[in-house]
C-alpha cells in the first residue's frame, strides 16, 4: 500500500499554500528601501525593480493559490496568503506613487 493520498495524482503538487506566500519578501524589502532611502535615484530604481520582481511573483502566487484551494487546501490558509501579498503589493506601489 502506499502513504500517497488518492485525490492526488502523481503528476499533481499536494494541495498547500503555506509555500505561496514567498513573494512578501521582495515586496516587503523594495517597500523598506524605498520608505528609507527612496530620495536616491539609485534607491528608487533598486526598489521599482524588486518590487516589480515580487508584483509578478505575487501574482503568479495568487494564481497558485486559487488552483491550490480547487485541490482542496484550506480556504482560510489561502485567504491569508492573498491577503498578505494584495498587502504587500499596495505598499510597494504606494511607496512608489509616493516617492
Amino acid at each position: 500500500m502506499s502513504n500517497e493520498s488518492p485525490s492526488v495524482t502523481p503528476n499533481e503538487a499536494p494541495s498547500s499554500v503555506s509555500g505561496d506566500a514567498w513573494p512578501v519578501l521582495p515586496l516587503g524589502l523594495a517597500a523598506a528601501l524605498l520608505r528609507t532611502l527612496g530620495d536616491h535615484t539609485w534607491a528608487y530604481v533598486l526598489g521599482a525593480v524588486i518590487g516589480g520582481i515580487g508584483l509578478l511573483a505575487a501574482v503568479i502566487a495568487v494564481a497558485e493559490c486559487v488552483r491550490a484551494v480547487r485541490r482542496g487546501a484550506s480556504v482560510g490558509k489561502a485567504v491569508w496568503v492573498v491577503f498578505l501579498l494584495l498587502a504587500g503589493g499596495f505598499a510597494v506601489v504606494h511607496q512608489l506613487a509616493t516617492v
